[in-house]
């Protein structure tokens, strides 16, 4: 059996680590950044037949993937996933309930306590026929906890035929479980009776679920996941058979979506009856651990499968063993016994398979360690050295290991430092205690580069940076490290970087080394490097010339009018719908005001890391620490993963600006958002009441309704939902208004819209007299329209095409006739077209057949500026009329640099099948239409 691990993500402003091991049947991932989806569409890899997920911190820098990548599997028929991680994992699990939810798989999690294993043998977090996984508690204290509080998470360890409920581990953990009430069971309640005994006793208003603790916390967390991800849904093997025979779906089940042509939204479904208070707050989360300025990790052991030795058919020859159905059973370990004939006399033999089969192969194993800094290094040396079982694999003095046939060969160690650590004596010691044969991969952001992991989308942007290399600019990137790791002394011989196309065989064993096919699909760091050119076909570099030229005239012209906030600048960040692709994020646009400071509309998972490959993590004078600090507004329109699941992350990374922000934050959002981000607060800082004043400030998108409406509404679709205190209405109106002033603005109103939730759309006014108007998600909306009537932009969705009308109705979503359509009621400038669909990663064919076509100066719309986004497009709203002219280059580059996994443009959209070809080209006629505009 063959197996093998990977690097599926590595440290860079992209991605944290994350690590894949894979066989034939079954694959399991360590840690899901954000980007890990997105990550495997770049890379190629496949997550079909995941098995398990693993993480080493309860985290956001390591779990903000997980939601779209739970419902991606769900999509992709995996109907069971164990989820393995510190204590705090069922917390953020069920934080995510009111947006993440799939009835067609079933999550069995399990929370492993901060105790550390002294017993000779220790009980493994997760174990079936591929693979025994241990885990390793490093804290950043000088002790490992070694025996269990009450207080400790209940630990059940899990494998794959582990039933939901699993035995009850009372007594192993250490723990006392709490009653519910006088006449609850004291066992782990099963779902139903779980869901009844909390909905009858919350009903009654004895109960809330935010003043449960302990076990009885602990419980209703688990039901809301049971809840989230029910496996009511699951086809059976015959029903999968039939469909895959078919390719019809039964009733009630989704189509698996391909992200070359996927329905955004069609993963979005009714839930079933939920428990009473599923939408109220959480019980809090407390860590019993000591605090500390760093967090407390797990770490893991993974040991592979024993394979038995070699049949040795010569000498089951000799034993007069025969050929067929009997060697197969020596093979698989059994005793068999036959008639033989020795000396012409029949005789009854038995045969053990020792005595036919070879010394069986000591498993392969690798250790995934997560040491965020030299605090953690007395408790992960004193966890190997003072256990009996990681003392097999480790010692402070290697020549003292006696055995000479070990248990499992340690093959490679992956390393996730933080500054300081991978110099620290301590820890080179403990590195070398694995011994001279082992392979270390080195994550640290000292010593490792930044190289851009999303390529694809670079080099398309490395070629469109020759057409305008300020609305283009090239992604920010490094691929030199700060410090050179071979100038640090004591280091094990036999050390690697980490990188996302790192590879390395177990069985037979091959040392790590990048993946070929990974390494071919990477068309930017070659040419950035310098070893290879940027090439441009002869046709491509005149539209260049010719774009250029265009522009020039324009701008030399002496009647070119000035437009209101020619300076506000738009950043496109991310500009797909629903689903990521490799070559556009999900939603999400900066709004920089000069002097002002900077408005996010939306902030789609990976944003963060858009925002780093857009302005540097230190180059320049404005680097994305600046650019976060400017941030004074964030508005998250509805609560669908795409549109926020960046978020948290957004917030935990402005708790480490240095010096802490001199300003609040204010996000403005509907309550299901701030309810998740107060129940991820008591697991992580995000900066929620800072006592400073200067962290966040929520606004009820309600409060700021164009309407004035003076009090929430009460019942519908559209009431408030809760009773907590900060949704207090005058008080979010009063900081809807020291918003408006800490950015200009004249006015900032929210406008219901037409979606498949709560959704609210915006439109914004600065004093200065420029406005801007995001419609979120939605089909066409005269409540939008009325509210953003003559708008400087207009930001609108245009998810779909003119042909699939009745697909974006019943998905409340615009189609690109419809969206420009609202551009024209509204009088809108300029209109900034996003949210395409994922069936379309690059430039949807019908964005090229309504614009590219219209290459007649009597055809070009006079009124609105009709520009189709990209992600990291850098524009201000003075240079928006540019993309008229850059378009057909546009369209061009991109067929020209098609990847051969990815669908071509249509023939009918090329600049070379328009109507005038000689015509679009010609500077002239453009010249004279953007006079006519100004």
């Amino acid at each position: 059996m063959l197996w093998s691990t990977s690097v599926l993500t590595t440290l860079s402003s992209d991605t944290e680590p994350s690590f894949m091991i894979t066989f034939n049947d079954s694959k399991y991932i360590f840690n899901t950044s954000e980007n890990t989806m997105r990550s495997f569409l770049q890379s190629g890899r496949l997550w079909r037949r995941t098995k398990a997920l693993f993480f080493t911190q309860a985290r956001v820098e390591k779990m903000s993937g997980l939601p779209g990548l739970i419902m991606t599997f769900a999509d992709a028929t995996i109907n069971k996933l164990q989820i393995a991680g510190p204590p705090g994992l069922n917390h953020l699990l069920a934080s995510m309930r009111q947006y993440t939810f799939r009835d067609s798989i079933e999550i069995q999690p399990s929370e492993i306590p901060w105790t550390t294993p002294t017993s000779p043998a220790p009980t493994p977090c997760y174990a079936d026929h591929n693979v025994t996984i241990y885990s390793i508690p490093i804290l950043p204290f000088s002790e490992p906890l070694s025996v269990p509080s009450e207080s400790d998470p209940e630990f059940e360890p899990t494998s794959a035929s582990a039933s939901e409920e699993g035995p009850d581990t009372t007594e192993n953990s250490g723990k006392r479980k709490r009653e519910l009430s006088a006449d609850t069971s004291r066992k782990r309640l099963n779902p139903g009776s779980a869901i009844s005994i909390f909905s009858d006793e919350m009903r009654q208003g004895g109960l809330k679920a935010e003043d449960l603790t302990g076990e009885a916390a602990d419980e209703y967390r688990r039901l809301m996941v049971r809840t989230m991800f029910p496996g009511t849904n699951i086809r059976t093997p015959e029903e999968e058979a039939e469909r895959n025979r078919t390719g019809k779906r039964k009733k009630g089940h989704f189509q698996v979506l391909s992200h070359s042509n996927a329905d955004v939204d069609e993963h979005r479904q009714t839930r079933a009856s939920v428990p009473q208070g599923f939408w109220k707050q959480l019980p809090k989360y407390s860590n019993s651990l000591p605090s500390s300025n760093t967090p407390s990790t797990l770490s893991y052991l993974v040991i592979g499968p024993r394979y038995r030795g070699k049949f040795d058919a010569e000498k089951a020859v000799e034993l007069g063993v025969p050929r067929g159905p009997l060697r197969g059973r020596l093979s698989k370990g059994e005793t068999i016994t036959f008639d033989v004939k020795v000396g012409g006399e029949t005789i009854q033999r038995t045969v053990k398979p020792e005595e036919v089969i070879g010394k069986s192969e000591a498993p392969g194993a690798i250790v995934i360690l997560d040491v965020p800094s030299t605090a953690h290094i007395p408790s992960l040396v004193s966890s190997f050295r003072d256990s009996e079982f990681y003392r097999k694999c480790w010692s402070e003095d290697r020549t003292s290991v006696a055995s000479t046939e070990p248990e499992f060969v340690i093959r490679t160690v992956y390393h996730t430092c933080g500054d300081g650590v991978l110099e620290d004596e301590r820890y080179k010691t403990f590195m070398n205690g694995f011994g001279p044969e082992v392979h270390h991969v080195i994550s640290s952001r000292e010593h490792c580069p930044d190289p851009v992991t999303f390529t694809s989308a670079a080099y398309n942007q490395l070629r469109l940076n020759e057409l305008d290399e300020k609305i283009f600019p090239v992604p920010k990137y490094s691929l030199v490290p700060k410090k050179d790791i071979a100038t640090i002394p004591g280091l094990p011989p036999k050390v690697h970087l980490m990188a996302s196309n790192l590879h390395t065989v177990m069985r037979p064993f091959t040392p790590p080394a990048p993946d070929p096919a990974i390494v071919a699909l990477d068309k930017f760091h070659p040419i950035v490097s310098g070893a290879k050119p940027v090439e441009f076909s002869p046709a491509l570099q005149r539209s260049i010339r010719t774009g250029k030229w265009n522009v020039s005239q324009v701008l030399s012209g002496s009647d070119l009018k000035p437009m209101e906030g020619a300076d506000v600048g738009i950043v496109t960040l991310g500009t797909s719908g629903s689903l990521p692709s490799k070559y556009r994020n999900v939603l999400s646009t900066l709004v920089k005001i000069p002097g002002r400071g900077n408005i996010l509309l939306d902030a789609g998972e990976g944003t963060w890391g858009q925002l780093v490959r857009n302005y540097g993590l230190e180059d320049g004078t404005y680097n994305v620490w600046q650019a976060l600090r400017d941030i004074k507004c964030i508005f998250i329109s509805h609560i669908h993963a795409d549109h926020h699941a960046g978020l948290a992350h957004l917030l935990a990374k402005r708790r480490l600006l240095d010096p802490p922000p001199n300003e609040p934050l204010y996000v403005v959002s509907v309550r299901s958002v701030h309810l998740y981000l107060r129940e991820l607060q008591d697991v992580q800082d995000i900066g929620i009441e800072d006592p400073s004043g200067n962290g966040i400030i929520p606004i009820l998108s309600e409060s700021l309704h164009y309407s004035d409406r003076g009090t929430y509404m009460t019942t519908g679709m559209w009431q408030i939902g809760g009773t907590e205190p900060w949704l207090d209405y005058r008080t979010s109106v009063e900081n809807g208004r020291k918003m408006c002033d800490a950015l200009g603005l004249e006015y900032f109103k929210t406008v219901d819209v037409q979606h498949r939730c709560r959704c609210f759309g915006v439109s914004f006014r600065h004093k200065d007299g420029w406005s801007v108007t995001f419609s979120a998600d939605t089909s066409p909306s005269e409540s939008l329209c009325r509210v953003g009537m003559n708008s400087t932009v207009l930001i609108h969705e245009a998810t779909m095409g003119d042909d699939e009308a009745d697909m974006a109705r019943r998905k409340s979503h615009s189609t690109i006739g419809q969206a420009i359509a609202e551009g024209k009621n509204m009088k809108a400038k300029n209109l900034l077209l996003t949210h395409f669909s994922a069936r379309y990663p690059k430039l949807p064919p019908y964005v090229t057949k309504e614009l590219s076509s219209k290459a007649d100066v009597t055809m070009y719309d006079q009124d609105t500026f009709i520009v189709p986004s990209f992600d990291h497009m850098n524009m201000t709203i003075g240079d928006m009329w540019k993309m008229q002219f850059y378009l057909l280059t546009l369209l061009r580059n991109f067929r020209e640099a098609l990847d051969e996994d990815e669908e071509s443009i249509p023939s009918s959209a090329s600049p070379a099948r328009s109507k005038s070809p000689a015509r679009s080209n010609s500077p002239m006629w453009r010249s004279s239409a953007q006079k006519s505009r100004y």
